[in-house]
């Protein structure tokens, strides 16, 4: 496809080639990912990538891709900003987790404290479950009409919407995953703190890392190097994802950055100075197992999916509907961050390109069966 281009450091904005500068791969290497990447947006029909590879904290390589709008043939940049979807998931445990560590609140918290007439569905759902998918939620609660999500929810609305959602298990009896259980957790996060759930993971995590283009979604603003998202029809042609409807609350899914901004997110948590080591460790941790066998086990800890391999690999990683995802492999310090503008679900997904990528770079990452 001729115009899903690769974007040189020399053509591109001041914001990734000043990033750009320490971020001379080897050329074999480089060759080998840059020949994924382009293989993999033109059958997977992606128009725009951000790409990024991090040891231990240090850059191995960093490049963009393709346009991350096609109705103005806008380029993407290290500046282009992504809706990163279910990525945002690890960030609100791990908030959460730091909260818990300064005893704001507990994980072993009913979630009935923090919500007056909750469902008498709801009195054993502790806050561990919520960010653990074991709380017997449902996965999506927002009200519609028609069959379409309306076009402004309020807090308030959101939460009466969650409440008249039924419970589908006891809780701690099943796994579901639960967009509900997130965003329940923010709600009783901003109870507990007495804090705008947005705010709070603004001044506890992004600022301090330097995160200076990443926020939460919102329809109103105006979002400079805004990525717009796609999905493909049954023809093949590109159509918008018109995700338009405005969320007040969005712990489950609002988070919004570049690649320049999740590298500098990778590197703090590498150094462990504004998300601790002891935290990190605390959410990778399984809290439910789905397969074990001599060989590997599959598990969710809070915000992250694992892959244990015999040999005391653990590969934490999420992904995001909007086509996103974030692997870290914990055992030899490799992170690839893809943030990709056409929507997970609409052809093959991003996490094979992101897994086949950390296969390049150290052949002995694992096959990780993505069902």
């Amino acid at each position: 496809m001729k115009n899903l281009r690769l974007i040189t450091i020399l053509l591109i904005s001041p914001c990734i080639a000043a990033a750009q500068s320490t971020k001379t791969p080897q050329k074999a290497l480089g060759y080998k990912l840059d020949t994924a990447v382009r293989h993999f947006m033109h059958s997977a029909k992606v128009p725009g990538v951000a790409l990024a590879v991090v040891k231990n904290g240090k850059v191995m390589y960093e490049q963009v891709y393709g346009v991350s709008n096609l109705e103005l043939n806008t380029a993407v940049t290290g500046c282009t900003v992504f809706e990163l979807a279910s990525v945002t998931k690890q960030m609100t445990a791990m908030l959460v987790l730091t909260m818990v560590r300064e005893g704001k609140l507990g994980l072993d918290d009913k979630l009935v404290k923090y919500i007056p007439n909750a469902p008498a569905a709801w009195n054993d759902i502790t806050i561990h479950q919520l960010l653990g998918h074991m709380s017997g939620l449902a996965m999506a609660f927002e009200p519609k009409m028609d069959g379409s999500y309306l076009l402004n929810n309020s807090k308030a609305l959101m939460l009466k919407s969650a409440m008249e959602t039924p419970v589908l298990s006891k809780p701690g009896e099943h796994w579901k995953y639960s967009d509900q259980g997130y965003f329940l957790a923010g709600y009783a996060l901003e109870k507990a703190t007495s804090r705008n759930f947005d705010t709070l993971m603004i001044d506890r995590i992004f600022k301090p890392m330097g995160m200076t283009h990443t926020r939460f979604l919102s329809q109103d603003d105006i979002i400079q190097n805004r990525a717009q998202g796609y999905i493909v029809n049954k023809q093949g042609q590109y159509k918008h994802d018109r995700r338009t409807w405005q969320f007040d609350l969005t712990p489950h899914f609002g988070v919004m950055s570049t690649i320049d901004d999740l590298v500098k997110y990778e590197q703090s948590l590498v150094k462990g100075d504004v998300i601790t080591h002891e935290i990190f460790n605390e959410a990778s941790a399984p809290y439910r197992i789905f397969y074990k066998d001599a060989r590997e086990q599959y598990s969710y800890g809070m915000g992250w999916q694992m892959h244990d391999g015999s040999d005391g690999r653990r590969i934490a990683e999420h992904s995001g509907y909007t086509g996103t995802v974030y692997v870290r492999d914990l055992k030899t310090g490799i992170t690839v961050i893809l943030l990709t503008n056409r929507d997970g679900d609409f052809g093959p997904s991003p996490q094979l390109l992101a897994h086949h990528i950390s296969q390049l770079v150290d052949p002995d990452f694992p096959n990780i069966n993505l069902h």
